[in-house]
């Protein structure tokens, strides 16, 4: 009888020591996620920072490869892809100012512990009409579904 209750007091360690160990290695094992975040209000010919904030699990990514925003508006094909500094707690940012208003795509590129992701996000510069306040809403809410790694690119 006290070899039954030794092993299962022994079965019961072991058990207890393997699921702390794989705790541990929870953040390792997540994907790495980015959130792009933008100020609120842009105005026209203002020094603006956009900034996105990358993660996996819960810790922040400060050791991403390259970091890279690349913006263009809604009646272009063209865009502009600028390289990212990093600052602190994984997050990346760049300062840009804005000649036109209207509504802008970002989407950054982010490759980072043998991942590369590309979140996109809608914002506007300026005044906007109200079509342009609504194709913002609309394609926010198309892109607030989870970063998927080696994701889509097709904006032009």
């Amino acid at each position: 009888m006290k070899n039954i209750r030794i092993s299962i007091i022994a079965m019961f360690t072991v058990a207890l020591l393997l699921s702390a160990c794989s705790a541990e290695k929870s953040d390792a094992d997540a994907e790495v996620a980015a959130e792009i975040m933008i100020p609120s209000r842009i105005d026209v010919n203002t020094e603006t920072e956009l900034s996105v904030k990358v993660v996996q699990g819960s810790t922040a990514v400060d050791d991403a490869n390259d970091v890279q925003f690349e913006i263009w508006t809604a009646n272009s094909d063209d865009s502009e892809l600028i390289t990212a500094k990093h600052s602190k707690d994984g997050k990346y940012a760049i300062h840009i100012s804005f000649a036109d208003e209207g509504l802008y795509y970002v989407q950054t590129h982010i490759t980072a512990r043998g991942t590369h992701i590309m979140p996109t996000k809608a914002f506007i510069v300026g005044t906007a009409t109200k079509e342009q306040l609504n194709e913002l809403e609309k394609y926010n809410q198309q892109q607030d579904t989870p970063n998927i790694p080696n994701g889509e690119h097709s904006h032009h």
